[in-house]
């Protein structure tokens, strides 16, 4: 991966181009721009009686998949991905982009959008039935993009990306793709995937959930995880040579 770098590297320093800063893939500022829009709307125009028609329609509710479809709305078809744009308040909002911003720009660059797209609706839809099978269909609300982004992180974990200084994040999409087992033979990977876990527990058992009082659950996390992790090879073109 390194001669590649380096051949990159050298050939915009022989055209006299200059390293290019942290910039996000489009469809990953399309997303944040998306969430950040709804949030502002949900906290300045709409009101309490609003926003909570809002939320049975757009955020996952379990409890509604257990009644005949008969007897729903449009929210049963939205709600297992709507719920991925809504957040429990700014605290979240901006907590889950920081993640996407920092660990899913590697994986989006990798990708492109339109695999990264698919990545989010399937892996949205997924982390929500996840927590509904592991919660027994319970009565709660399920709102936030911590299914999707713990799936990019997941996904990252399945080639030998760079995270030290954020030029090198582009280089991501020459890395070699690793098996779904030879990638836990990678110390770094174990202690990548450790610091995510901790993480997570830090927030869901101990701080709660970031700045609200709906439910992002640990097992929506965990879903995530899994299905980026186990499904990369799906989404993946492979790695690509330098141009």
């Amino acid at each position: 991966m390194s001669d590649n770098v380096d051949a990159e590297a050298g050939e915009r320093r022989g055209q006299g181009g200059r390293e290019p800063g942290f910039n996000l893939p489009p469809i990953l500022m399309a997303f944040i721009a998306l969430m950040v829009i709804i949030h502002v709307v949900r906290t300045t125009m709409f009101s309490p009686f609003d926003d909570e028609r809002f939320l049975t329609i757009m955020a996952f509710l379990p409890h509604r998949y257990l009644y005949p479809l008969a007897d729903q709305d449009i929210g049963w078809l939205v709600g297992p991905v709507g719920y991925s744009l809504l957040h429990g308040g700014w605290v979240h909002l901006i907590f889950n982009c920081m993640w996407l911003a920092v660990f899913s720009t590697p994986l989006a660059l990798r990708i492109g959008n339109l695999r990264f797209l698919i990545l989010w609706i399937l892996s949205a839809v997924v982390s929500a039935f996840f927590h509904a099978w592991l919660t027994g269909f319970a009565v709660s609300v399920l709102v936030g993009a911590s299914g999707v982004v713990s799936a990019t992180v997941g996904a990252a974990c399945r080639f030998s990306m760079q995270l030290s200084g954020t030029p090198a994040m582009r280089y991501a999409r020459y890395a070699p793709r690793l098996g779904i087992f030879e990638a836990l033979t990678h110390r770094s990977i174990l202690s990548f995937i450790l610091i995510w876990a901790i993480s997570n527990a830090v927030v869901v058992f101990g701080a709660g959930t970031p700045g609200g009082d709906y439910n992002v659950a640990w097992q929506a996390h965990l879903g995530g995880f899994l299905f980026g992790y186990l499904t990369f090879g799906f989404f993946d073109p492979g790695p690509r040579l330098p141009r």
